[in-house]
């Protein structure tokens, strides 16, 4: 939970946030011998500089998905509201995340939020 809201601290520009909770999630994850979880921790909250304002362009179907992803909606619930498939979704999703270089739906969520690409 940590590791994520370090991810969510850096993409909204908290670089300072970011690094002090993910000291906390590298330090839980060696109690507990996560390996995999201390490997995906080499970087987080690093020296890295926060992203800054992207100048990313979605397509108009894209600029429909960040929203519900926003507020935890399934691939599945977005398809049902905006009649498309489940894979279709995804597809978007993938596009999306690579778009905004981001490395979770979370991530993405915040990205987005922060660069206006979701509607207050």
């Amino acid at each position: 939970m940590r590791a994520r809201c370090a991810e969510v601290l850096r993409a909204t520009g908290d670089a300072a946030g970011a690094r002090a909770m993910a000291d906390s999630a590298r330090q839980s994850a060696r109690a507990m011998g996560a390996q995999p979880l201390l490997a995906e921790l080499t970087t987080l909250g690093s020296t890295a500089q926060p992203s800054q304002p992207s100048d990313v362009s979605l397509t108009p179907r894209e600029a429909e998905i960040p929203a519900p992803v926003a507020q935890g909606r399934t691939n599945g619930e977005i398809g049902k509201q905006l009649f498309i498939s489940t894979k279709t979704v995804s597809v978007h999703v993938s596009n999306i995340l690579g778009k905004l270089a981001a490395s979770s739906r979370t991530e993405a969520a915040a990205i987005a939020r922060r660069d206006g690409l979701i509607p207050a």
